[in-house]
């Protein structure tokens, strides 16, 4: 594939016997950016990230990662990254000393050094170089969990749900890492299932049960949900939802904080749902793009 093209698979599957985790995949990654494979917990990210890195053999199809075919998993590996919330960063090593390990797993001996300080201050981490592992907090050790991965200059990064149980500060300044990543021309592939954190990614795909259910920018994916999606701000939130709920062209409705969204088939809904409450319309979130593909209308909304 050209530069331009970080990841691409055709018909990429994994099977455990008869069960299918990751019916076959056709996906593009373009270069550069940071691309977020969003679902539920056993949706299959975590197997899809795994085939992807050379790590797991696929059952049947194709692919490239960074150039290298998955047909040759050690060219694969030799040009990626990766980390996770339970990569292996090791205790009882200094931050230096787990930076330096890695290195030295894909540099030259000389190049080993320049690459661990540059690696320390571009993730903020210097000051910490002569701490052990085990002293930092969580959201620092996802730094050094992350600079681990790409101290050998990686075209392509993944990060399976690197964010998972930080807290919201500490989830922020992990992204503002991320996103210096990819000024750098680093592809980062990740994980997630924060609807907040999907909002970041430049790109998306939905994945549920296996299936990649829907690709493109979160500005594209919103566009494209069919109905009319509505707030309704009232005193009596249980009666009115199940009044929403009751009209003819109401396909949706719950309660969020003081108000009740809800999703109609037009705006003919408009006149009636206004009897109910100061209504307005509202764009749709990528919960609801989710909800929409990954719910019990999905066939409906793929179709």
């Amino acid at each position: 594939m050209q530069d331009t093209v970080a990841i691409h698979t055709e018909h990429l599957s994994k099977r455990y016997g008869r069960t299918e985790v990751i019916a076959p995949l056709s996906l593009t990654v373009a270069s550069g950016i940071v691309f977020g494979y969003l679902g539920p917990n056993g949706a299959g990210k975590t197997t899809t990230i795994r085939m992807l890195s050379g790590v797991l053999p696929p059952s049947s199809g194709t692919g490239t990662v960074a150039g290298a075919s998955l047909s040759d998993p050690e060219a694969v590996k030799a040009r990626i990254g990766y980390a996770n919330q339970a990569a292996s960063v090791y205790g009882d090593l200094t931050v230096e000393e787990n930076v330096r390990f890695k290195a030295a797993l894909y540099l030259r001996p000389r190049d080993v050094g320049p690459a661990v300080n540059a690696t320390l201050e571009r993730l903020g981490l210097a000051r910490w170089r002569a701490h052990k592992a085990a002293q930092l907090s969580g959201g620092w050790r996802q730094r050094l969990c992350i600079g681990t991965a790409v101290v050998h200059e990686p075209r392509v990064l993944f990060l399976d749900e690197p964010t998972a149980g930080l807290d919201p500060v500490a989830r922020r300044d992990l992204w503002d890492v991320i996103y210096d990543l990819t000024a750098s021309g680093t592809t980062v592939f990740v994980t997630t299932h924060y609807m907040d954190e999907a909002e970041r990614c430049q790109e998306l795909a939905l994945l549920a049960d296996g299936h990649l259910l829907a690709q493109g920018t979160p500005q594209q994916l919103r566009a494209q949900l069919p109905g009319v999606r509505y707030a309704l701000r009232t005193p009596h939130l249980a009666e009115t939802l199940h009044a929403a709920r009751a009209l003819d062209g109401v396909t949706g409705a719950w309660i969020i904080g003081d108000e009740v969204r809800v999703v109609a088939d037009d705006a003919r809904t408009a006149t009636v749902l206004a009897r109910l409450g100061e209504l307005r319309e509202v764009t749709p979130s990528l919960e609801d793009v989710f909800v929409a593909y990954a719910g019990p209308t999905r066939s409906e909304v793929r179709a």
